[in-house]
C-alpha cells in the first residue's frame, strides 16, 4: 500500500504478530518468494527495505474496502440531522483513491482534502483487514503513516469515522478495531490463525484453573 511499493523491514517486525506472520518470516516468506519480494540496502545500520518486485501484478488485487457496504448512512433507530446527512452524502459521493494514485494538486481545495482523508480511511481499512484480529495499536500503525503518505493524525482519523473504526483506550494505550469485522466482541469471520490463538488462550486459562499456584 506504500506508493513506492516498499517499506522498512523494521516496520514489519513491529506488526508481524498482528499480520499472522511466522517467527522466521524474513526467511520463510520474503526470501522464499523472490518473484514477489526483494530486500534492498537502506544505507542505514541494521536496516533493509522490503520492496515489491516490478513484475508483481498489482492490478489483480482487490482492496477489502471495495466490498464494504455503508451502514452509517441510515442506521436503524438513529435520527440524523439534516447537516449530518449532507456531510455523509458528500463523503459517500467521493471515490476511494488507490494508494498508488497521484496526490499532486489536491490539498488546496476542500474537496481535495476530503479525498485525501478518504484515501487515508481506505488505507487504514485495508491495513486492519490484513491483520489476524482486525485490530492494532494506533502507535504501531502510525509507523507506516509516512510510507503510506498519510499526513493526518491517525488517532484523529479513527475518531472522526466511528462508523468504520472503534477506538479503545486503556491508559496510554490506544487500540483501533474494524467495526464491521466484529459482533458481540467476536470476529464475525474468524480465520485459522485467530482460531488457533483462541484455542491456545483457552488452554492457558484452563491450565491456570486446574493447576493453581501455591500461595
Amino acid at each position: 500500500m506504500s506508493k513506492s511499493k516498499s517499506l522498512p523491514l523494521r516496520a514489519i517486525f513491529k506488526v508481524w504478530k498482528e499480520l499472522g506472520l511466522p517467527d522466521d518470516f524474513e526467511d520463510s516468506v520474503i526470501c522464499q518468494n523472490p518473484h514477489i519480494f526483494s530486500l534492498q540496502d537502506a544505507h542505514e545500520p541494521h536496516t533493509h527495505i522490503l520492496k515489491l518486485v516490478d513484475e508483481f501484478p498489482l492490478r489483480h488485487l482487490r482492496p477489502a474496502v471495495e466490498d464494504w457496504r455503508v451502514t452509517e448512512c441510515n442506521p436503524s433507530g438513529m435520527r440524523l440531522s439534516k447537516n449530518f446527512r449532507a456531510k455523509v452524502k458528500e463523503w459517500q459521493s467521493l471515490p476511494y483513491m488507490g494508494p498508488y494514485e497521484e496526490l499532486r494538486e489536491m490539498k488546496p481545495s476542500k474537496v481535495g482534502m476530503r479525498r485525501l482523508e478518504k484515501r487515508a480511511v481506505a488505507i487504514a481499512h485495508e491495513f486492519l483487514s490484513l491483520t489476524v484480529e482486525k485490530t492494532i495499536e494506533v502507535e504501531k500503525i502510525s509507523h507506516f503513516r509516512k510510507w503510506f503518505e498519510i499526513e493526518l493524525n491517525m488517532r484523529d482519523l479513527f475518531l472522526d469515522h466511528p462508523g468504520i473504526f472503534y477506538l479503545s483506550t486503556k491508559g496510554k494505550r490506544h487500540t483501533v478495531f474494524l467495526r464491521e469485522a466484529y459482533e458481540r466482541g467476536r470476529l464475525i469471520n474468524p480465520n485459522p490463525v485467530y482460531n488457533v490463538r483462541r484455542k491456545l488462550l483457552d488452554l492457558v486459562v484452563m491450565g491456570r484453573h486446574q493447576f493453581p499456584c501455591d500461595n
